[in-house]
């Protein structure tokens, strides 16, 4: 059939007709809390205080501090072998090998996200995973840093090749930076993580970790590999900050070996944790050891101001990064958006850049302050400067605690992806062990699981700081009494984060509030704003609306939005470029005119008649997070004017929403097509004018020369005359560059928004492939009603005096974990089951006694929920049958009919 390929219906004048509003929602489940988030918030505030209490009551010391229970393992001989130099070297190999697999993936791979092994392997495996096993299992990241292997490698071929001669120039390290170059380059990775629009990108990722490798290899090559990696390399600052809460540690017992590091590593005569001085140690001299989590963080090394603002960066960013997903930040960054000047894209990587920069200042102030108070209070003769940095490491279980409320439940979904990766790593369709066809089980955690674990990981993080707080205290202030005050202020900073912790991690799991409508109403004499704008009939060029115009209706629309196949993002223009393609190719008159279909006149006659104005209110912007990947869902709000509604509200939403299937430069393209006499949108013009039915797919002369027009659009970067201020010549050549990409590789011009991607074609078969680009707004139960539909069902009829009452009860899909049930319930106007009410319609036929229908009719319901037909008057004296049925949010498949005896005696 030639419907199937012709693009006319999904012409952005077309789709105006058809489209149906939605509102926006994330990309996973939302929970309902049990109770309130306010009760969660209170209890578990008071559970840290309570832990206050406890510590003040019965802790009388500082157990722990220097004498802790070891255990070490090597002296079990398969502990031995795992530590063995093979085994050793051989983890390096690999560590080294899947390095240099991440770079060639990220810059030869696939470059969609989920098709290549880069992005999982940075964000998911190595970040998050690797995060959690140097805070509970140790600090494995000192034996695979591929940059310590790459140069160590190095050094070692230096030496036999230049008769022992170091190729590290060993320049001293500058003490006063003391770990700030480490700082700056956590902070730019931070950005990268949180900020960076192109942070899911394998081949940017690739070029970022090449461009650290040179920094980290040549502050190696100045001050020496064991320095550099302890002031300097920011992934060994954070993991073995993170592990020194492990229940590992490493240790020399032999002081000789640490006499002659020279990296300062010996904290009260015992050598912890050194990686230099443990590879130096004969094997005799060597320990593993399991010790009590936490107590690396009690140890008595020198602390410096710079490893004080790295604790707090690491904090900072972390909340800072749950933060960038709640509608407080959201209606912040709208604000500083929109008072910004320049280009979209710069405005909105400022003011989270800005953002990321001010949450370490604030933590740093709030914790400065905290200090402050906590000498005042104490009366102890201890500086803040003194303090600060002592305490900073009590704020390192509360960074785990955040790491693991958040990260968890994306770890475990979004890590499964390594499965299929592991076959396929450049998305390039290997399948070399055999799991390139694994699927992610997404139901593997849900919101439930993500909230319980934040609860209890966010408390459980707290009363560890707490404790911490309190026995640095006694070890550091001596006496009990002064000790005791000064963790006044400290436990007050730690109940209000634990508060602020939840609420955070709150916003995108659990359900807070009623969702927002997709579109609002309002009806009488509305004032259109000057600023408002008309597309000019046959031209399309979009007018202001000027001062003093007014309309019947106006509708606001918050319009969901997503990639378009040829990857590039749903802008404003094309929802305002739908509007103007109606009046530029709708308007009758004159007739012969080049820029006219009677199709397009026909679809669009009621947005010509009956749209007054159209404005852009603004573009809300949303950091959505799914494991790894971070995307900045914007959410156009529109406002449609309309001079009539013409019916009830849901009629005069369908009327003009603002919506397009279609990206401007497809409209653009075909529109040129057209002009130039080579095909017309529909079939109807193309008889009259004897040209070709315009194919997108199947015309291949048709599609070389569209590919020529789309290089000649791209060379100049070309804008169509109602986009300009709009749309800018850079966005126009990547546009048509991705067009012209997207043409090349599929063989089709057909780019839509949808679902289903064209793949391939034959005269008897189409093969779809399945599109879901990850900017997709819709999450986790969002067609919940489309696989299990419920029904309205008629529960009660009666006959009163000419009048049929009907009442409705309604199917209510009441879910625990992986089952459900469906209850009816009677029907309640205005109640809703889901971001919208449900709306139920009543229909009813009349039959008479010859078999002859005699009247049908809808209803409506009552404010009591029950649906009247009044017949008094309309129908002759005899016996009828009535047929009566209900629909429940428009779903008509197997209806429950009602069928009456209805009786009109004679008058």
């Amino acid at each position: 059939m030639r419907t199937a390929w012709s693009p006319l219906l999904a012409s952005a004048g077309l789709a105006l007709a058809g489209a149906a509003p939605a509102g926006a929602h994330g990309f996973g489940q939302r929970y309902d809390l049990p109770v309130p988030l306010g009760l969660y918030l209170s209890g578990a505030a008071a559970a840290v205080a309570f832990s206050f209490l406890l510590l003040g009551l019965f802790l009388r010391g500082a157990p722990g501090v220097r004498a802790y229970p070891r255990v070490n393992l090597l002296r079990w001989p398969a502990v031995r072998l795992l530590a063995h130099p093979v085994v050793l070297i051989s983890v390096k190999v690999v560590s080294v090998g899947l390095f240099l697999l991440f770079i060639l993936a990220g810059l030869a791979g696939d470059q969609h996200p989920l098709r290549n092994l880069a992005p999982t392997l940075v964000w998911v495996i190595w970040w998050v995973g690797l995060s959690y096993v140097s805070a509970l299992g140790g600090n494995l990241w000192a034996l695979i840093n591929p940059w310590r292997t790459v140069f160590g490698w190095a050094e070692a071929l230096y030496r036999r090749a230049r008769s022992g001669r170091e190729l590290s120039l060993g320049l001293p390290y500058p003490e006063p930076l003391g770990v700030w170059p480490g700082l700056l380059l956590y902070l730019a990775f931070a950005w990268v993580e949180l900020v960076f629009p192109g942070r899911a990108v394998p081949a940017r990722l690739a070029g970022l970790a090449i461009g650290y490798s040179v920094i980290t290899w040549a502050g190696m090559f100045l001050f020496g590999k064991e320095r550099w990696i302890q002031r300097g390399e920011a992934f060994s600052l954070a993991f073995r900050l993170l592990a020194r809460f492990a229940p590992t540690e490493i240790r020399v017992t032999r002081r000789a070996v640490c006499d002659a590091c020279g990296l300062d590593c010996r904290d009260s005569d015992e050598c912890i944790n050194c990686v230099e001085c443990f590879a130096r140690a004969n094997a005799a001299d060597r320990e593993w050891n399991l010790r009590p989590f936490a107590v690396g963080l009690l140890r008595a090394e020198a602390a410096s101001a710079s490893m004080m603002g790295f604790i707090l960066l690491v904090l900072s960013t972390v909340t800072f990064d749950g933060f960038m997903a709640t509608p407080a930040w959201a209606g912040l960054e709208d604000l500083l958006f929109r008072r910004l000047p320049g280009p979209g894209a710069v405005r909105l990587l400022a003011v989270q850049t800005v953002g990321l920069v001010a949450f370490p200042i604030l933590f740093l102030g709030v914790y400065l302050l905290v200090i402050r108070l906590m000498v005042a209070v104490s009366r102890a003769p201890r500086s803040v400067a003194a303090l600060a940095p002592t305490f900073a490491f009590t704020l390192v279980p509360i960074a785990i605690a955040y790491h693991l409320a958040h990260y968890l439940s994306f770890l475990v979904i979004q890590g499964q992806l390594i499965v299929p990766l592991a076959s396929d790593p450049f998305g390039f369709g290997w399948n070399i062990l055999g799991t390139a066809g694994y699927r992610i089980n997404i139901a593997a955690v849900g919101a439930r699981f993500a909230w319980y674990t934040a609860v209890v990981a966010i408390v459980a993080g707290h009363i560890v700081a707490v404790y911490l707080a309190h026995v640095l205290a006694f070890g550091t202030l001596r006496s009990r009494a002064p000790a005791l005050r000064s963790q006044y202020p400290m436990t007050a900073l730690m109940v209000g984060y634990t508060m602020v912790s939840l609420w955070i991690l709150a916003q995108p799991i659990v359900e807070s509030g009623t969702p927002s409508p997709s579109a609002g109403g309002t009806a009488g004499v509305v004032r259109i704003p000057a600023d408002a704008v008309m597309p000019e009939l046959g031209t399309g060029r979009l007018q202001p609306v000027g001062a003093g115009k007014t309309a019947k209706v106006k509708l606001t629309y918050r319009l969901l939005t997503s990639t378009f196949h040829d990857g590039t993002a749903t802008t404003v223009a094309d929802l305002l470029y739908a509007y103007a393609f109606a009046y530029r190719w709708g308007a009758r008159e004159p007739a012969d005119r080049p820029t006219y279909d009677p199709l397009v006149a026909e679809s669009t006659a009621l947005i010509h008649e009956r749209l007054a104005g159209l404005r852009v209110v603004r573009v809300e912007r949303t950091t959505r997070v799914l494991a790894d990947l971070k995307m900045v869902q914007e959410t156009p709000v529109v406002e449609v004017y309309l001079t009539s509604g013409g019916g009830p509200p849901d009629e005069a939403d369908s009327i003009a929403p603002p919506w397009s299937t279609l990206p401007w430069h497809l409209i653009v393209l075909m529109e040129e097509v057209v002009i130039r006499g080579w095909a017309a949108f529909s079939k109807e013009e193309a008889a009259r004018r004897g040209v070709e039915w315009l194919d997108l797919a199947r015309d291949a002369g048709l599609r070389d020369r569209m590919a020529s027009l789309v290089q000649e659009f791209g060379r100049k970067g070309y804008v169509p005359e109602p986009l300009k201020g709009l749309a800018m010549e850079d966005e126009g050549r990547q546009r048509w560059a991705a067009l012209r990409a997207f043409a090349e590789k599929r063989g089709h011009f057909l780019v839509t928004n949808g679902p289903y991607i064209l793949g391939k074609w034959s005269q008897d078969s189409v093969v779809l492939g399945v599109f879901r680009d990850l900017s997709y707004p819709l999450g986790v139960g969002s067609f919940d009603a489309y696989p299990i539909p419920r029904r309205a069902y008629v529960a009660r009829v009666e006959v009163l005096d000419g009048r049929v009452e009907i009442a409705a009860e309604v199917e209510q899909l009441e879910k625990f974990m992986r089952t459900y049930a469906l209850v009816r319930k009677p029907f309640q106007p205005g109640a809703s089951t889901g971001a919208r009410p449900d709306v139920v319609e009543g229909r009813y036929v009349v039959v008479s006694p010859a078999g002859q229908l005699v009247r049908t009719g809808t209803a409506k319901p009552g404010a009591d929920g029950v649906f009247r037909v009044d017949l008094k008057g309309t129908l002759a004296p005899g016996r009828y049958v009535l047929l009566v049925t209900l629909y429940l949010n428009e779903n008509a498949v197997n209806p429950d009919v009602r069928r009456i005896e209805y009786v009109v005696p004679p008058s």
